[in-house]
C-alpha cells in the first residue's frame, strides 16, 4: 500500500466511532456517565496509565508487536494464542527503546514507502481493547490498568514513526482505549485517576517525527533535481517522468487530465518574465548567480517550484508547536490562503495536510482533558457528600483548557445532572466527535 493511499485511510479510520454525516446529523456526541464519588489514591500516583520506569525492560518494542500479530495470524488455535500474544505484547509495551527501522528506507524510497506493520499494530491494539473492556466489566481494575498501559504505551510508540501516517494511527490507538477507559470510571470501586491522567505526557502524541519525516520523503522523491551543477536533457526528463508518477499516484485519473510537467515546464520557460523572476528567486534564497547561469532553463524553473513547495510548507509546519487554539486558526488561515494561490504553486498537491493532523492531536488532548475533568468531579462529589459541583472553578484541583478555545470547558449543572462539555474547532461545528457532551451523575 504507497503512502497517499494509505494517508487517506488513516485520516478515513481515525475517526474511529465517527458517525457518517447525514442530513441532520446531531450536533453533540453525548457519552453519559454515571460514575461513583471517589477521592484521590493513596499515594497519589499509586495509578498510572504508562508503564513506569521500574516496569521498563531494555529492548526494542516494534519487532515484539509485529511478532504478537505474526503468530496469532499463523496460529491454528487463535484463542489461546491470542491470550499469549497479549500477554507478548504487555511485554513489548514495557521495552524501553522503539525503533520502526525504516529511516533508510524512507531516505530512498520516499512516498512508495510500504507500511504494512502500521496496520498491524491496529489490528493489535482492537484485540487488546477487547481484552480491556473484559477486564473492566469484571471489575479487575489492576489487570484492567495493565492493559491500559500498553496500549497507551502502544500509541507512544507510534509517535516515534517517522511518518505522520504513524503518529495518526498512534492518535487512533490511544482514541481506541479512551472507550474501555471511560466504561472503568463508571464501576462502582473503580480508583480516582486524575492525577495518572494529569501526569500523562502533553501533547500525548508529539508530531515532530512525522514532520521531519514528512520533509524527508519528499526530498527522497526530489533527489535527482540537481541545485549543484547543471543538469543534461536525460535527467530533465528523468525528474519529469519522477513527478508525473507522483501526480497520478497522489491524483488519481484526474491529474491525468492536466498538462504534463514537460507540457508546464515549456510553458513556463516561453512565457514573458517567468524565468527571469525563477532565477532572481533563487539567487534571493542563496545560490550562485553565475552558477544559475550556467543551467538550463528548464531545471532553474523546477529548482524555483522546489522552493516555493518548501516555503508554502514551512510557512504551515513552523504553526504546529503553538498552542492547540492558535495553531488551529493559523493553520486554516494558511491553508485557505494556499487554496486561492495553488495555481501558482506547481508541487502544490505535495503539500501535507498539516491542519488535519494538528486537529486530530487536538481532539485527542480534548478527550484526555475532558476525563481528567469527570476525575475531578469525582474528587469533589468524594469530598461534598456525593453532590456535585455548582461550577467547575469549585473544584480544588488544577483543570485542563479547552485545547480549541484555551478557555475552560463549559459545564452546566441541572439539579442532580452535570453537563460538561468541549467545543468544537472552526469549521467542525456540525460534527459530533467534534462536540462532546459528557452527561454526570453520581451513583446512589
Amino acid at each position: 500500500m504507497n503512502r497517499f493511499i494509505f494517508s487517506g485511510l488513516a485520516l478515513c479510520t481515525f475517526a474511529l466511532a465517527a458517525p457518517a454525516q447525514s442530513q441532520s446529523p446531531p450536533v453533540e456526541m453525548l457519552i453519559r456517565m454515571n460514575v461513583q464519588p471517589m477521592p484521590e489514591p493513596k499515594p497519589a500516583l499509586r495509578y498510572q496509565l504508562l508503564p513506569e520506569l521500574r516496569e521498563m525492560n531494555p529492548g526494542n518494542p516494534i519487532p515484539n508487536y509485529l511478532k504478537c500479530v505474526l503468530e496469532a495470524e499463523a496460529s491454528t488455535e487463535p484463542d489461546n494464542l491470542s491470550k499469549f500474544a497479549l500477554q507478548q505484547a504487555d511485554r513489548a509495551a514495557r521495552l524501553d527503546k522503539a525503533d520502526w527501522q525504516i529511516l533508510l528506507r524512507a531516505k530512498t524510497e520516499g512516498v512508495y514507502l510500504l507500511l504494512p506493520d502500521v496496520q498491524k499494530m491496529r489490528q493489535l491494539a482492537a484485540a487488546l481493547q477487547m481484552r480491556f473492556r473484559v477486564e473492566v466489566n469484571q471489575r479487575r481494575f489492576d489487570d484492567a490498568i495493565v492493559t491500559a498501559k500498553t496500549m497507551f504505551a502502544m500509541s507512544r510508540h507510534m509517535g516515534d514513526h517517522p511518518t505522520l501516517i504513524g503518529e495518526l494511527v498512534g492518535i487512533a490507538i490511544a482514541t481506541i482505549a479512551i472507550g474501555p477507559l471511560e466504561e472503568m470510571l463508571e464501576q462502582p470501586g473503580c480508583p480516582n485517576l486524575y492525577w495518572a491522567l494529569t501526569n500523562l505526557p502533553h501533547p500525548f502524541i508529539s508530531t515532530e517525527l512525522g514532520m521531519q519525516g514528512e520533509r524527508m520523503l519528499i526530498q527522497a522523491e526530489l533527489q535527482d533535481l540537481d541545485d549543484a551543477s547543471p543538469m543534461t536533457p536525460e535527467q530533465i526528463k528523468k525528474v519529469t517522468t519522477r513527478i508525473d508518477k507522483l501526480r497520478d499516484l497522489e491524483g488519481g485519473n484526474n491529474k491525468k487530465k492536466e498538462k504534463t510537467t514537460r507540457e508546464w515546464l515549456n510553458e513556463k520557460v516561453k512565457e514573458k518574465g517567468y524565468l527571469e523572476a525563477s532565477r532572481g528567486r533563487l539567487i534571493e534564497f542563496g545560490m550562485s548567480e553565475e552558477r544559475l547561469k550556467e543551467f538550463p532553463a528548464e531545471q532553474v524553473v523546477l529548482l524555483d517550484a522546489k522552493l516555493d513547495y518548501e516555503i508554502r510548507r514551512d510557512e504551515a509546519m513552523k504553526l504546529l508547536s503553538l498552542p492547540t487554539w492558535i495553531a488551529i486558526n493559523k493553520l486554516a488561515a494558511a491553508e485557505e490562503a494556499i487554496k486561492k494561490d495553488k495555481d501558482k504553486s506547481f508541487f502544490y498537491f505535495l503539500l501535507p495536510a498539516i491542519i488535519k493532523v494538528r486537529t486530530a492531536q487536538g481532539r485527542l488532548e480534548q478527550r484526555l482533558a475532558l476525563l481528567r475533568c469527570v476525575e475531578a468531579i469525582r474528587m469533589y462529589a468524594a469530598e461534598h457528600k456525593g453532590k456535585l459541583p455548582e461550577k467547575l472553578a469549585d473544584v480544588n484541583v488544577p483543570l485542563s483548557i479547552d485545547p480549541f478555545t484555551g478557555k475552560p470547558f463549559r459545564y452546566q449543572l441541572d439539579g442532580e445532572t452535570a453537563h460538561l462539555r468541549g467545543s468544537p474547532p472552526k469549521g467542525q461545528e456540525n460534527i459530533p466527535v467534534y462536540n462532546l457532551h459528557y452527561e454526570i451523575t453520581v451513583q446512589k
